[in-house]
């Protein structure tokens, strides 16, 4: 059983490779529903929705995407699962949750936790700056979401604020 997962979930993955993302989404959500306690089903559908939705446009809703990514987290709460969801909640402009995902994944795995709160921070502040423009020409207007990307980069540095005052 396990053998004939793997060869289809290879196939899911090969045909999003090849960019038919309807027939990978569809084999997966197949996949779900045949294998419900599989971490990877679950996962493969979460990112093949989000690519599909976003660089394809179908019309795969976002609950559907989240609930294949905590469904997947749920079953097995590795750092990859929760940092792709993280990033999922970033495009869909869901921070709070975005960073809630990134401080799980960083205390799934330590030894990458300061890639990932950079990673965060980075990938945060430019889906901001992106979303929301000309407001954020204005410093006063872009000052918290700006401190919150600054207070990630010295956790990843693991640089009290203090001290950067002092560097700066």
């Amino acid at each position: 059983m396990a053998d004939d997962l793997s060869k289809k979930l290879a196939a899911g993955m090969k045909a999003m490779d090849e960019g038919d993302f309807k027939k990978a989404y569809s084999s997966f959500k197949k996949l779900c529903d045949e294998n419900p306690n599989d971490a990877e089903c679950w996962y493969y559908k979460a990112e093949c929705g989000n690519m599909a939705a976003g660089m394809f446009g179908a019309k795969v809703k976002d609950e559907d995407i989240i609930e294949a990514y905590n469904k997947a987290i749920e079953l097995d709460p590795q750092c990859d699962y929760y940092e792709s969801y993280g990033l999922y909640c970033i495009s869909i402009n869901k921070y709070d949750e975005a960073e809630k995902a990134f401080c799980e994944a960083a205390e799934a795995d330590e030894s990458r936790s300061a890639s990932l709160y950079s990673e965060f921070a980075v990938e945060y502040f430019n889906n901001v700056m992106a979303s929301y423009g000309e407001i954020m020409e204005d410093p006063k207007a872009r000052a918290p979401y700006a401190k919150k990307a600054l207070e990630y980069m010295l956790k990843a540095l693991e640089i009290e604020p203090e001290e950067a005052k002092s560097l700066l």
